[in-house]
């Protein structure tokens, strides 16, 4: 029996391990990577003449470019922009033999624009009055097409392209009459077929033959990866990646805990606020599971048109099928299924708000029916002849230790008396005691409990 059980253990821990290995790959895949601008070689980044590193900053002059060459999928690109004299900057990414996205600072406004075989088209724009001398915090986020561009933390620019590219390098570049500073500079995005070869700096133009921003897409192309070679981190990517809009693991992770609480804390309201005559507690049980499996159906497939329709055709040949014995078990169902719609649709304060409301509405309705719903036990008393004992007599020795008693049935044949009562009983000592009154009045008398709400 040991040995089964130590093989059930090591079955689930390898289980959990398969399950975990791609959510490992994600997580390795998110991990930011921050550049402060301290090293003067930087490292990993390829520039040309007169974009320098001076005082812990990138200086790039009017003309010149820095650019980190790869494959960089979604995620978010972040940079402080500092400019001395108005100008145009180019924050470029997903830079491709195809094209790439661009956003460009103006001194009268902000556009984010996409540019395919060199015919540029603007995809959104945010008008400001400029900025020179401070430091400003630019913030890209991409995700599945959707574009958001954030200016010291506030929104000013959501866009979605329907021919999304899908990665590319990274550039930044510089036109006008002053340099440029730039500072912080941070990338958090998934690689889509690795990263390419880096350029030499022999073949980077100099400042004075520094190609227009639009022709710097086909020097920042990738060469295609070496093929027939299948690494682990290919596998994990090939496993982790979606056709669908990819969905912030965070973003996942919370809605699937407030899905739990929230599902548990139903289960403990239905547990002691309900009035069904079945067992509330195993029933309860399964609040978790309906929630949380609707809240991760629901997030799954919000993101893809395909997958919906999918699932609409599998629910209209699977029926759910359960027991409900009382119209009360299928309304908490259906609040523990609107709980887990709501969580996967991201709306948390909605469904948080609905949850608050209806444990008011519970405790209310519960409030105003009254002692009726403080009875815990159903109890049946049966006595035969010879020594039949009467109906008061029973309930003289059940009153003194009950807070109260409700007469439900009574059958007398003249034989036989048989009684059932609704009582409660505040703890377990009171409940004892009365079944030894009971048993007091006769040894042959016949006596049952049954569970209506639990002794807590």
């Amino acid at each position: 029996m040991k040995k089964q059980h130590i093989y059930k253990g090591i079955s689930l821990i390898i289980l959990l391990a398969i399950l975990f290995l791609p959510v490992a790959g994600v997580l390795a895949q998110d991990e930011p990577s921050t550049e402060t601008f301290d090293e003067e070689a930087l490292p990993g980044w390829e520039r040309s003449e007169e974009s320098v590193v001076q005082d812990g900053v990138l200086r790039i002059s009017p003309g010149n470019f820095a650019a980190k060459f790869g494959e960089y999928g979604d995620g978010t690109i972040s940079v402080k922009v500092k400019q001395s004299a108005p100008g145009a900057v180019f924050i470029r990414y997903f830079m491709s033999e195809k094209g790439s996205y661009a956003l460009i600072i103006f001194p009268d406004g902000i556009m984010l624009e996409k540019t395919l075989e060199d015919q540029p088209q603007e995809m959104g724009g945010y008008e400001w009055t400029g900025s020179t001398g401070e430091w400003l915090e630019f913030k890209i986020t991409v995700s599945g097409g959707q574009h958001t561009v954030y200016l010291d933390g506030q929104q000013i620019i959501q866009v979605t392209d329907d021919d999304p590219l899908l990665g590319g390098g990274i550039g930044l570049m510089v036109e006008g009459d002053s340099s440029v500073d730039f500072d912080d500079f941070t990338l958090s995005a998934t690689v889509v077929e690795g990263p390419a070869p880096m350029v030499g700096e022999e073949e980077a133009p100099p400042a004075d033959e520094a190609q227009p921003a639009e022709s710097v897409d086909a020097e920042a192309a990738a060469p295609e990866a070496a093929a027939g070679r299948v690494s682990v981190s290919d596998l994990i990517t090939e496993l982790t990646s979606s056709q669908a809009n990819p969905l912030e693991l965070s973003t996942f992770i919370v809605n699937l805990l407030l899905s739990m609480v929230l599902s548990f804390i139903l289960s403990r309201v239905y547990v002691h606020w309900g009035s069904s005559l079945s067992n509330r507690r195993r029933f309860a049980a399964n609040f978790i599971l309906i929630t949380v499996t609707t809240t991760f159906i629901i997030l799954v497939v919000r993101s893809s048109v395909a997958l919906s329709l999918g699932l609409v055709g599998a629910l209209s040949i699977v029926r759910f099928r359960a027991a409900i014995k009382e119209p009360e078990e299928l309304a908490y169902l259906f609040f523990a299924i609107a709980i887990g719609i709501g969580l996967g649709d991201n709306q948390r304060v909605i469904t948080i708000l609905a949850m608050i409301m209806a444990i008011l509405i519970l405790g209310a309705m519960r409030l105003f029916r009254g002692r009726q719903a403080d009875f815990n036990l159903h109890v049946t008393v049966a006595s035969h002849n010879p020594n039949k004992v009467e109906l008061e007599t029973i309930m003289d020795a059940l009153s003194p230790h009950c807070a109260q008693v409700k007469l439900m049935r009574f059958d007398d044949s003249g034989a036989a008396l048989e009684g059932s009562f609704l009582v409660e009983f505040r703890n377990m000592d009171r409940l004892k005691a009365a079944k030894a009154a009971l048993r007091g009045l006769s040894d042959a008398l016949e006596i049952t409990f049954l569970d209506n709400k639990g002794i807590w």
